[in-house]
């Protein structure tokens, strides 16, 4: 299979060849390719949009009527009122039984302790 092969016969014309219109229509092809990454760019900040909107309205029914519900209390609920502050009744009566020494101490210790500051 050792054949002399002489380019001077070829000539400078090329052994490829192309339809016709081929790099105008590779030319439409690619603009309607990359106009088709613009439609599907707006449809997902139209989605985007829509699903943030849709958020909003969900945490606006949710949290308004439960802060709405907080501003109005009925004259039923303030003995459970009473009993959510009591929770607290024995340390603020051990803080009135201390003397102005031991609260100067509580205070200077606080000041120190790292894990409060």
């Amino acid at each position: 299979m050792n054949k002399e092969f002489d380019f001077d016969d070829i000539g400078k014309k090329t052994p490829y060849r192309t339809p016709d219109n081929f790099f105008e229509d590779m030319q439409q092809k690619v603009m309607e390719r990359t106009y088709g990454g613009q439609r599907r760019k707006r449809r997902l900040q139209i989605m985007f949009s829509t699903a943030v909107a849709a958020a909003a309205i969900l945490a606006g029914v949710l949290f308004v009527p439960s802060y709405l519900q907080t501003r109005d209390v009925p004259a039923g609920t303030s003995d459970m009122l009473a009993v959510d502050r009591s929770s607290s009744d024995p340390a603020d009566k051990w803080i009135h039984e201390l003397s102005d020494e031991e609260l100067e101490e509580l205070v200077d210790f606080s000041d120190n302790d790292i894990f409060l500051n």
